[in-house]
């Protein structure tokens, strides 16, 4: 009996953790390219594989709490790609893919990722790695700037 607890113990808390860590995943990308011309703003997606520390590290420390903050969510879009999974999903053009195939398709063979995403799915921006876990928010703040400064100049390029 003492076995059945530990291990529901056990069960339970990994749970509470993967749940802490949720990011919305990447399940129609048409539909957020239409919210990039709509609000202006880019798709920021992590591509990341199971069992990566350094994924599970970004995610908690800057991409779950970027999230959560009002501030971001008038900044991009976010969205997470599991490349170690077959999720299916649809791509920029409503075609049936999945989150391994994705990643493939976009050149990701280094985790974790994170692109920057136009309303085409063309890339406006990335951080491949991690090249410095202290000054990551900071870099990634950079990056997201960048990306948007280039996207409303596609925008207003396309009108």
């Amino acid at each position: 009996m003492f076995r059945f607890y530990l291990l529901l113990l056990v069960l339970v808390s990994n749970f509470a953790t993967s749940q802490d860590l949720a990011l919305p995943l990447a399940k129609n990308l048409l539909e957020d390219a239409q919210l990039v011309r709509k609000n202006e703003t880019p798709i920021l997606i992590m591509f990341s594989i199971p069992n990566c520390p350094y994924c599970q590290k970004v995610k908690q420390e800057v991409i779950a709490p970027m999230n959560e903050l009002d501030e971001y969510k008038n900044k991009v879009i976010i969205r997470h790609v599991n490349a170690g999974t077959l999720k299916d999903m649809k791509d920029f053009y409503n075609n049936d893919t999945n989150h391994g195939r994705f990643a493939f398709q976009n050149g990701i063979n280094f985790y974790p990722t994170i692109f920057l995403m136009d309303n085409y799915g063309a890339n406006l921006g990335k951080i491949i790695g991690v090249p410095s876990m202290d000054y990551y928010w900071t870099e990634l703040d950079k990056v997201i700037d960048k990306s948007i400064t280039k996207l409303k100049r596609q925008l207003k390029a396309e009108l």
